[in-house]
């Protein structure tokens, strides 16, 4: 038995292709090259989504390790002015002290 070719475009099976026929036919043949083309898409942005969490990554590391920098230099800073501060203060306290003893010799 020989079988009939079957037309694609012959949505309902009746032998015939109607205009309406070819334009749905058509039409679901676009829609699957449109989707075609959104996998191929999402698969080019999901890769480009894994490049940008690695750059991320690496640049987080390098924004992490430059903090520290930062924070090291302004801790040693804070250890200096702290130091500065404190010599300061006792030559304040030391001079103060000095004239509380002169004016005591004073008054006596």
């Amino acid at each position: 038995m020989e079988e009939e070719k079957v037309n694609p475009m012959d949505l309902n099976g009746d032998g015939k292709v109607t205009f309406g026929e070819k334009v749905q036919y058509y039409a679901g043949k676009a829609g699957e090259k449109v989707e075609e083309g959104v996998k191929k898409v999402y698969e080019g942005v999901k890769e480009d989504a894994k490049d940008a969490l690695e750059d991320a990554k690496v640049l987080a590391a390098k924004a992490k390790e430059k903090g520290k920098e930062v924070y090291d230099k302004a801790a040693d800073k804070a250890k200096d002015v702290y130091a500065e501060a404190k010599e300061k203060g006792a030559e304040v306290v030391d001079k103060a002290k000095a004239k509380i003893d002169e004016l005591k010799e004073k008054k006596a």
